[in-house]
């Protein structure tokens, strides 16, 4: 059997195994606390953590009318309510075509997040805490604080709405946001770790329908972001400082263009040395427009996003030579088409084009940097995969979506990858061509991804598998396979 075969096998009998606890643990009845809860997220073993999430999970599946819902179990006081996640997965890659790393790599990736929140008339607050951990990683893995960032605070907020009707709301403190098309800002989804900012955000509500939001953060800093202790799961507060900011406004203007909603935004991006964090030195505005059309049966829709990027900063954050000008572009353009069938089958043509440096000898940087955004539902997973970035890349995409049954969703994607500039590096696998004479073209890769309802609104499993042929600056055929269980409660 081959290392792809063993490892989707592995992945998919880890799966097994929660199910088959979640399935064992449904005769239980024990009560539940608030404090049991935090203990489980206080366990060393991620398997036994996910045990007792099952457990408490499959409590609540016998009732077929709605998903459990942990808050329902605790019968909180008005106002309150506390709910969760927990997800399980494995990733295998083979024949890695990013330097530096082992060439066939896996590993386990846990994630288990709680959510308490209370309201009262027009103030609420929220704690969100996450714990995110892996096993099985080797020295020589794919490893950093995307994948491994244990127990720290994800959201800590104060809210409070100006008036009655929620159109103007002021967050402030720790918190995560999507903004637009998570291009440029998301919260994360696939990724083990989220992004987080500390800050102040406002959002308001307007009577003709646009929405308009600004914010004014620091980056939260995962930590601890050494190897040694990532791979030993260690713990160490995440903090963010004044070595980065980030300034936004983002207006959403549904009534601008008739069947079609319109975004416009700028963001702000400051960073500095501190006496222990070095820095690229950035200072980048960032200007966007976005235009997309709803998706409806025999229909065609579609989406436009131009990004513009201007400012300075350093060709890396370990020297101190003189500071590069930045100017960089992105183009996104898709068009869909939604069949009227029982399976809502969708296809999407898609066209991604992110600029370049074109001569890293010039004293100008041209390579478009995608702030805090997320490659995922474009490129494919990060984790082990991640291959893809928002820069230096022309791709054009073909991605086919639907719902054999009501609990089954399906994706294939197949994709061509192209650099913008032959002589810049490939996003995240530091494979380049300084003289440009390897050419621009990648390769391709296929994508296929399952989602299983198993038990709607509680326990789904997911899993994927990407076949990369990549050519001139790599010859490697990479696989890339994950499998997952998640428990929502």
């Amino acid at each position: 059997m081959n290392t792809r075969a063993s490892g989707l096998l592995y992945g998919l009998s880890h799966c097994r195994e929660q199910i088959k606890i979640h399935h064992n643990n449904l005769k239980t009845r024990q009560a539940l606390s608030l404090s049991s809860v935090f203990t489980a997220l206080e366990l060393t073993s991620p398997g036994l953590t996910a045990l007792v999430l099952a457990a408490l999970v499959s409590q609540g599946i016998q009732a077929a009318e709605s998903p459990w819902r942990l808050n329902d179990a605790l019968n909180l006081p008005e106002g309150f309510s506390l709910s969760g996640t927990h997800r399980s997965r494995f990733e295998n890659i083979t024949e890695n075509v990013r330097q530096g790393t082992s060439k066939n790599d896996q590993v386990f990736a846990f994630r288990t997040i709680l959510n308490a929140e209370y309201r009262s008339g027009q103030f609420s607050t929220q704690l969100e805490l996450m714990d995110s951990r892996q096993s099985g990683a080797t020295r020589d893995s794919i490893i950093g604080n995307g994948v491994v960032n244990t127990l720290d605070i994800l959201q800590a907020t104060l809210n409070y709405s100006l008036n009655d009707n929620n159109n103007t709301r002021i967050k402030l403190g720790r918190f995560t946001a999507d903004w637009g098309s998570r291009r440029l800002i998301a919260r994360n989804r696939f990724r083990n770790t989220l992004n987080a900012f500390d800050g102040i955000e406002v959002c308001q509500q307007t009577a003709s329908g646009n929405s308009y939001r600004y914010m004014a953060t620091r980056p939260v800093r995962r930590l601890p972001d050494d190897r040694a202790s990532l791979l030993d799961n260690d713990r160490e507060a995440d903090d963010s400082s004044r070595a980065l900011s980030l300034y936004g406004i983002h207006a959403t203007l549904p009534n601008l263009f008739e069947a079609l909603t319109s975004e416009v935004y700028f963001y702000a991006l400051r960073e500095q040395d501190t006496p222990s964090i070095n820095t690229r030195d950035r200072n980048l505005d960032t200007l966007g427009f976005r235009f997309f059309s709803a998706p409806a049966l025999r229909t065609f829709d579609f989406e436009l996003e131009s990004i513009f990027q201007d400012g300075k900063l350093r060709s890396n954050a370990t020297t101190r030579n003189s500071k590069l000008d930045h100017r960089a572009f992105f183009q996104y353009a898709m068009l869909g088409y939604s069949f009227d069938m029982p399976s809502r089958l969708r296809l999407q043509l898609e066209l991604d084009y992110a600029s370049g440096d074109n001569n890293p000898f010039d004293g100008d940087n041209e390579r478009f940097d995608s702030l805090f955004g997320v490659t995922t539902f474009e490129f494919g997973p990060g984790g082990l995969y991640g291959v893809f970035s928002r820069s230096n890349l022309i791709s054009p995409g073909l991605r086919l979506t639907g719902n054999p049954t009501s609990r089954i969703n399906l994706m294939l994607s197949y994709r061509h990858f192209w650099l913008a500039e032959s002589r810049d590096s490939w996003g995240s696998t530091g494979l380049s061509s300084l003289s440009g004479d390897a050419g621009s073209y990648l390769g391709q890769h296929l994508e296929s991804r399952i989602r299983w309802d198993i038990v709607p609104g509680n326990a789904r499993i997911e899993g994927g598998l990407i076949l990369l042929n990549a050519k001139n600056l790599s010859d490697n055929n990479s696989e890339f396979v994950y499998a997952g269980v998640e428990l929502t409660f």
